[in-house]
């Protein structure tokens, strides 16, 4: 495996170990891994140490880029790829896995949480997701209704 590699795994690890913590901490039930926030608190906890562990245990990484390290743009890039795919990674796992897991979600009512973030207290990504869009969408119709001939 090379260094880039080594890095966007670490950013990966790392970023998914933060997104863990917070949601956590702020009780964001439609994000957690875990149906405790106690375990994924001290799962995101032990992601972090560990992938910095493995990180740094493995090698010399105080490389300049001119000796085989990551130049400064690339890493950058690196950076928001890694955080991005950790992200996206928590969304589809989360929504897939918290759907019907009977969490303590109201699947009867998860129209009413169309407040954004917050939402994500109750309901998973993808459903919130879809609330959102739903609700946009009849927006729009009540709102070109009278400007259409149906």
């Amino acid at each position: 495996m090379t260094f880039t590699q080594e890095y966007l795994l670490l950013v990966f690890f790392l970023c998914s170990g933060v997104i863990q913590v917070a949601s956590a901490y702020g009780g964001l039930k439609g994000l957690l891994f875990f149906k405790s926030r106690t375990i994924c608190a001290v799962f995101g906890i032990a992601l972090i140490a560990g992938s910095l562990v493995w990180f740094f245990y493995t090698g010399g990484r105080n490389m300049p880029d001119t000796d085989g390290g990551i130049a400064g743009a690339s890493q950058f890039g690196l950076f928001g790829l890694g955080g991005f795919l950790a992200l996206l990674f928590t969304f589809l796992t989360t929504s897939f896995t918290n759907y019907r897991s009977g969490a303590g979600y109201d699947h009867e009512n998860v129209s009413d949480t169309t407040d954004g973030l917050p939402s994500l207290r109750e309901t998973t990504f993808v459903q919130a997701l879809m609330n959102n869009l739903s609700a946009l969408w009849a927006l729009y119709r009540r709102l070109t209704q009278r400007y259409s001939s149906g």
